[in-house]
């Protein structure tokens, strides 16, 4: 039987396609052959990602990992430590992942999603729910901002995540939702510790 493959074959390269690769090309040999090439290596190659992804009309969220990656590559060779690379062990920094911050993060968009509906607008409304949050237990590893909720908010949308589709009609279903996220906003989410 014969082997199957995922990946087409490849076929010829374009413009961008070739500039690209031969921009990898040189970042590989950077790697191994100059003296800070650890560094710029890696650099250069996240900066051809970025730019391949721009050129292929790619979004920034696609982008935004390899930017990131490059910034923490340019810290280390001026002798920082960029948390990227840092082992998280301070307390605040644990909580980060947590499952109870999952639990803010769905809770804080689903309030955006309802306030939306009621026919604020998102720069306001997520501003708001940002103050709000950043006073709640368990958020002390980030500041939040209206920003951080509506990308919360565009996340949880696009993986349609049952929880917050079925947080954002619990909501809708209140006889007050406009209340209901008020309430939600003062006192924080039910069942953390304060």
């Amino acid at each position: 039987m014969p082997e199957q493959t995922s990946t087409p074959p490849p076929g010829p390269a374009d413009d961008v396609e070739a500039a690209f690769f031969e921009t990898l090309r040189e970042a590989a040999w950077i790697f191994e052959n100059e003296a800070d090439g650890r560094f710029r290596g890696p650099i250069i190659a996240c900066t051809a990602v970025t730019w391949f992804i721009h050129q292929r009309g790619g979004g920034a969220e696609l982008a935004g990992p390899f930017v990131q990656t490059a910034r923490a590559f340019a810290a280390l060779k001026r002798g920082e430590q960029p948390t990227l690379f840092t082992k998280k062990t301070a307390a605040a920094k644990e909580r980060a992942r947590s499952p109870e911050r999952r639990v803010i993060q769905r809770l804080a968009a689903a309030a955006l999603e309802v306030l939306v509906r009621l026919g604020e607008r998102v720069p306001t409304a997520a501003a708001t729910i940002a103050r709000s949050v950043n006073r709640w237990s368990g958020m002390s590893a980030q500041e939040v901002t209206g920003n951080t909720v509506i990308a919360w908010r565009k996340q949880l949308r696009r993986t349609q995540s049952k929880e917050f589709a079925v947080l954002k009609q619990q909501m809708l279903a209140q006889p007050q939702p406009r209340a209901t996220v008020n309430q939600l906003l003062r006192k924080g989410p039910p069942g953390l510790f304060r």
